[in-house]
């Protein structure tokens, strides 16, 4: 791994010929596993640990976890609203900004406890909801119009990414 800021690789892109059925069921499959890693991971941290980065000047291992929840929250959310509206334009958040929250204070716990039910619902999302519906778009604001296949390789990525930055600064320290 050459950059440690995307130690899983640059957020893939899905190409046509995977926008078939069996690639949500391989999303949910490998959302299901990440938050299943995410928990395991959390279980086992020292206070200590909470205060790690993959990087200097990086998130620690505590933000890490409340962006995760955070982010797979809002992306929930935006899949609901582009399976239900047209065009629906997405609201970004402040990230940074999100975790000078007091809730990002929490214990870790919180974190991987709100991930289980968020990641039951994407799991249930993704395999219930027929693929062609899946060719609806969705508006970013900074990054335009993607259709929900890109939207949900984009969370399953998101959900591996920052469990690799996590395990990334507890290695580094080991």
């Amino acid at each position: 791994m050459s950059d440690p800021r995307f130690p899983i690789g640059p957020l893939p892109a899905l190409p046509d010929a995977e926008r078939v059925p069996a690639t949500l069921h391989g999303l949910a499959n490998s959302m299901a596993q990440a938050v299943t890693d995410w928990q395991a991971t959390l279980q086992a941290l020292t206070p200590v640990d909470l205060t790690r980065t993959y990087r200097p000047a990086s998130w620690t291992v505590q933000q890490l976890a409340h962006h995760t929840a955070d982010a797979h929250l809002h992306g929930l959310n935006r899949l609901r609203h582009g399976l239900t509206q047209d065009d629906f334009q997405i609201q970004p958040f402040d990230q940074s900004a999100w975790l000078t929250l007091a809730d990002a204070a929490l214990p870790v716990s919180v974190a991987a406890q709100l991930l289980e039910p968020l990641n039951a619902h994407w799991v249930a999302l993704l395999r219930g909801t027929p693929a062609g519906q899946f060719d609806r778009q969705v508006v970013h604001p900074t990054e335009g119009r993607q259709d929900l296949w890109q939207l949900a390789v984009k969370h399953d990525w998101h959900l591996r990414h920052h469990l690799a930055h996590v395990r990334l600064a507890l290695g580094e320290q080991q």
